[in-house]
């Protein structure tokens, strides 16, 4: 069986290059992701722990804009391709 993990994570540790569409929120402290629609951080998350048996210090709280707990969380898209390097007396069009 294999376990697919999003390829989304927090704003903050995504190189700019790779930064794709925000897909949803990132909590600092628990490390889930929940939708991006959701108001609060509560019920269960997109990926993440399950809250019931150790729930999280924002439990219930809004996702307000200027809270420092979460972040939107983006898709991280591979890396750009590296320039080539035009070999010596060869003209690349």
């Amino acid at each position: 069986m294999t376990y697919r993990t999003p390829r989304l994570t927090a704003l903050r540790y995504v190189p700019e290059a790779q930064r794709g569409p925000v897909r949803g929120r990132f909590c600092f402290d628990c490390g889930s992701l929940y939708p991006k629609l959701r108001a609060r951080h509560v019920g269960k998350p997109l990926y993440g722990k399950d809250h019931v048996s150790a729930p999280c210090s924002h439990e219930g709280q809004e996702f307000a804009s200027d809270a420092d707990w979460w972040e939107p969380a983006v898709e991280v898209l591979p890396p750009p391709p590296e320039p080539e390097e035009a070999a010596e007396g060869v003209v690349q069009v």
